[in-house]
């Protein structure tokens, strides 16, 4: 039977040298110390410092030791999350193409205003892993894939439901409606209840000091929101958690909340705008297509969101830091 996840302390190892000393002094040979065990896969030190750096990079964030130590354990978390969004991936026998790639480096070049085909200088230059860089891309695709081919059914939207939701649009018309967007970072366990809670205050201070909630999300949020920076969409009081409701209704747009927790763990939430229900809607009614791409959306998200749970479950996950 496979072994349940084991929960580490803080991760103060994470900021140890990339090679660590010898393991035997007759032999000379040096050892790299692994930070945890995916089902056969090891991720290293090395691989877990030289991602912090990509998240901090990419993120903008202000780097220094207190941070690192704060951001660690969501980013080996994050990194545990790939490595069984990978695995499944592959044993499913999903894959990612060259074309894939190159189309969603360009898309990353394009968002980061970088010269075609300069993305890997521009990762070096900064004096980044290319290598962490590309593992990182090439696992986002292929759950991406993944979970459109084993999702996509169960997650279709009925003409029934669209029609609900049109009656309950109806039955708001003249509430305020919010457009927001979400970093969230899960809590699994009681023992893992505080370094998530520092490292979400962590990524507020850096956020109330201009860093970017986009990028942030995008790095460190473990929604199926994050691949779009975070972006709930268009939300009616009563659809989102309690906790969450109460944020919206007492922040003005452009403003970014302080961490909140919810029944599966913290978010920091921003509002990006607000507005009356159906107060721009059309002659022809509220926009059914749209209705349906958002249901759509939030049942995947739910769907992918327990899919990773099953996959923690089922695994062999040994954080040895």
């Amino acid at each position: 039977m496979r072994r349940p996840i084991v929960r580490a302390a803080l991760l103060m190892l994470a900021l140890l040298p990339l090679a660590l000393g010898p393991a035997d002094g007759a032999r000379g040979q040096e050892v790299v110390r692994i930070a945890a065990v995916v089902n056969n896969e090891a991720i290293s030190v090395p691989d877990l410092v030289a991602r912090i750096d990509v998240a901090i990079a990419s993120s903008r964030l202000r780097a220094d030791d207190e941070l690192r130590r704060q951001l660690a354990p969501q980013v080996l978390r994050a990194m545990i999350d790939e490595r069984l969004k990978r695995q499944e991936a592959e044993r499913r026998e999903v894959t990612v193409g060259e074309e894939e790639m190159a189309g969603a480096l360009r898309t990353l070049e394009q968002r980061n205003g970088i010269p075609e085909g300069g993305f890997e200088d521009f990762l070096r230059d900064q004096g980044l892993d290319v290598s962490s860089v590309r593992e990182q891309i090439r696992a986002e695709i292929l759950w991406a894939k993944l979970v459109r081919r084993r999702l996509g059914a169960s997650a279709a939207v009925g003409e029934g439901e669209i029609d609900e939701a049109i009656a309950r649009l109806e039955a708001n018309r003249g509430r305020p409606e919010y457009r927001a967007a979400e970093i969230f970072l899960a809590v699994d366990s009681g023992e893992g209840e505080e370094e998530v809670r520092a490292a979400a205050a962590g990524l507020y201070e850096q956020l109330a000091a201009g860093a970017s909630f986009t990028q942030i999300a995008r790095q460190f949020s473990q929604s199926a929101t994050a691949a779009v920076g975070g972006d709930i969409g268009w939300v009616v009081g009563g659809q989102l958690p309690s906790e969450i409701d109460d944020v919206l209704a007492r922040i003005e747009p452009g403003d970014i909340a302080p961490p909140v927790r919810s029944f599966d763990g913290y978010y920091i939430i921003s509002l990006i705008d607000r507005r009356t229900v159906l107060s721009s809607a059309s002659s022809a009614g509220p926009d059914r297509e749209e209705i349906r791409q958002e249901i759509a959306g939030r049942r995947m998200e739910m769907l992918a969101r327990r899919y990773v749970r099953d996959l923690h479950r089922s695994a062999f996950i040994d954080i040895r830091i």
